[in-house]
């Protein structure tokens, strides 16, 4: 269990390295486009393929996820599900819903059964066989209408009838989270936030509104950055908070993710554990974000699952249906993130070097942690390791 929340959380790292500006995929390129995911999103509909590859697609899936067996990933699934995935809003904690599925071309074959029990057993998805080529728009409102529910409307459509015609689908993957937590009375107070400047990685800079707090918050100074570390009110049987890490200089993003995954285990360590007296500004923001993992997983290494002439998923349908010459291939992953930060707390949703410091030293009065310039931010829940939300917050008026 620890190896896949270690592989879970290194994937949230590598992913968010990767959308950075200049990352490495062309969904980075704009240095002001703020960027927002699940990494819990991504690594479960990937689990779920996995359930479904055979031989090198399977190898190479487990690697990705940093899993040592199919086994493991299913383990980490249900503990998410017992865990990590409840609503506790009516005691005033979190609310987290986790929804999915994976609808294969009917001239693909049935699904397995197999596949389906596990589908809907281990990862509460539906999976189901469908036409994509007659009835594509009773597929795409099938698809959508299971992210709108799964996201509390937030996200209400994330495919089209023209996607799936156009990209002569085989199987489409969809997976969809959704967060809703509140902070702590007195954290911050609505009539204490006022407008202050943002300045972005191209120089310019905006006035934007910034919260206010100067209570005791646990944040620490580690080399090149700051973290501060933000509960939220808590479940029975979790510990949700957001951690932000903002780098010393104005332009320093780049280098601070760099440092955070770097080595394993490195996020888990750099979260703050103790509280300092602290003055906080941090910008109101809200993110919509929209990323073609079809695009990017390859670009990071993961080939296999997505190509047409070697993918290996028939641990997923029964035969290969009317084209037995090429097997089915995953052809659509789809990811719309929102997150929402204000004076009441955060409303997400989506469609998934050695630190040196730790603490904070002499300080000549209270910790300051002023994020006027870009940050990345993750929302965790602590008992488990889990990194439900990532992001990047480059421009504080998108």
């Amino acid at each position: 269990m620890a190896t896949v929340r270690d592989g879970q959380a290194a994937l949230a790292l590598r992913l968010a390295r990767h959308l950075l500006p200049g990352g490495g995929t062309a969904d980075g390129n704009n240095v002001n486009g703020n960027v927002a995911f699940s990494p819990l999103s991504v690594h479960t509909a990937l689990a779920l393929v996995a359930e479904g590859a055979r031989g090198d697609t399977l190898g190479q899936l487990l690697d990705f996820l940093g899993a040592p067996w199919l086994s493991d990933l299913a383990a980490f699934a249900a503990r998410v599900a017992d865990d990590i995935v409840a609503d506790w809003s009516a005691s005033g904690g979190p609310k987290v819903l986790l929804g999915g599925g994976v609808w294969v071309n009917a001239s693909r074959g049935a699904l397995r059964k197999a596949f389906r029990d596990t589908a809907a057993g281990t990862y509460s998805a539906e999976a189901a066989t469908v036409d994509f080529q007659k009835k594509p728009e009773d597929a795409a409102k099938m698809i959508n209408d299971l992210i709108k529910r799964a996201t509390n409307n937030l996200v209400e459509s994330v495919i089209s009838a023209e996607d799936i015609v156009r990209a002569e689908t085989d199987i489409v993957l969809a997976n969809a989270i959704y967060f809703s937590g509140r902070w702590p009375e007195r954290t911050f107070h609505p009539w204490n936030t006022k407008p202050g400047p943002f300045y972005r990685l191209d120089g310019s800079f905006v006035d934007v509104p910034f919260m206010f707090s100067d209570c005791d918050q646990y944040a620490m100074a580690m080399d090149g950055f700051k973290v501060l570390r933000l509960p939220y009110k808590q479940g029975r049987r979790t510990e949700y908070s957001m951690c932000i890490f903002l780098p010393d200089a104005r332009e320093g993003i780049s280098a601070m993710v760099d440092a955070i995954t770097a080595l394993p285990g490195a996020l888990r360590n750099a979260i703050p554990k103790k509280r300092v007296l602290a003055i906080v500004k941090l910008p109101k923001f809200k993110i919509s974000y929209e990323c073609q993992f079809d695009r990017v997983l390859p670009e990071m290494g993961l080939r296999l699952p997505f190509s047409r002439d070697t993918a290996d998923l028939r641990g997923m349908v029964e035969t290969d249906g009317k084209d037995p010459s090429r097997p089915a291939f995953l052809s659509g992953m789809v990811s719309t993130a929102v997150v929402e930060v204000n004076e009441e707390g955060t409303e997400a949703s989506a469609f998934t070097t050695c630190l040196r410091g730790g603490g904070l030293g002499p300080q000549p009065g209270p910790f300051k942690f002023v994020a006027n310039h870009p940050f990345t931010f993750f929302i965790v829940e602590e008992w488990s390791g889990v990194v439900v939300f990532a992001g990047h917050v480059l421009d504080a008026t998108m």
